[in-house]
Parts: structure tokens; sequence; C-alpha cells
């Protein structure tokens, strides 16, 4: 079995460990260095990725784990229901929260 190769630590690059150790290694090592970690930001494409905040946009842009849709715009369709005008209110018991500490409040027989 081949060793696993080793990661390099964002906030100490003394620190190297195992990739499979270093989302561990992160959350502990970005609380011993709270200065540094303020000036740090994760990918969101990876949380292991952890770049200075100046450079995130960039590594986003170029993140080997992004993927083509990532990319795409998310767009909803527009649902409007057909018995009511665009600016038309619903009923009040539409709009009603439930309360949901009230269970079964139908008695049974």
């Amino acid at each position: 079995m081949e060793p696993e190769a080793l990661e390099i630590c964002p906030y100490d690059p003394n620190h190297r460990m195992p990739a499979s150790r270093l989302q561990y290694h992160l959350a502990s090592c970005r609380k011993k260095n709270p200065k540094i970690a303020k000036k740090m930001a994760n990918c969101k494409y990876n949380a292991c990725h952890v770049v200075p905040i100046k450079r995130l946009k960039e590594h986003e842009a170029n993140c080997v784990n992004r993927t083509a849709v990532d990319d795409e715009p998310f767009n909803l369709p527009k649902v409007i229901s057909p018995s009511l005008e665009p600016n038309e209110k619903l009923s009040n018991t539409v709009n009603q929260i439930l309360d949901p500490d009230v269970w079964n409040t139908g008695e049974r027989g």
C-alpha cells in the first residue's frame, strides 16, 4: 500500500498531513491561529481549500472541484395561480401558519 500524499496546512506551512486528515486539522488549526484565520476564506467548491480572502474569487474561478453545473444560473419558473390576479392577496386561512406545537386536534371516536 502506497503512503497517502501529504497536504500542507494553509495556516502553518510547517504542518503536513495526509489528505484524509486535512479537514480535521484545518478545524483545529483555524482555532489555534485566529489572526491568520481572519484573513483566510474557504472555497465554496471544496471546504479543504483555504485561501487568502484577496485570492478567493480567483481560486474559485479556477478551482479543480468546480463543475459546469455550478456555472448554470439557477432560475425557477414563475408560478401564478390562474384564479388570482398578480397583486391579489391570498385569503387569511392560506396565510396562517399552523402552530407546530398543536398535534392531533381532531378527536377520534
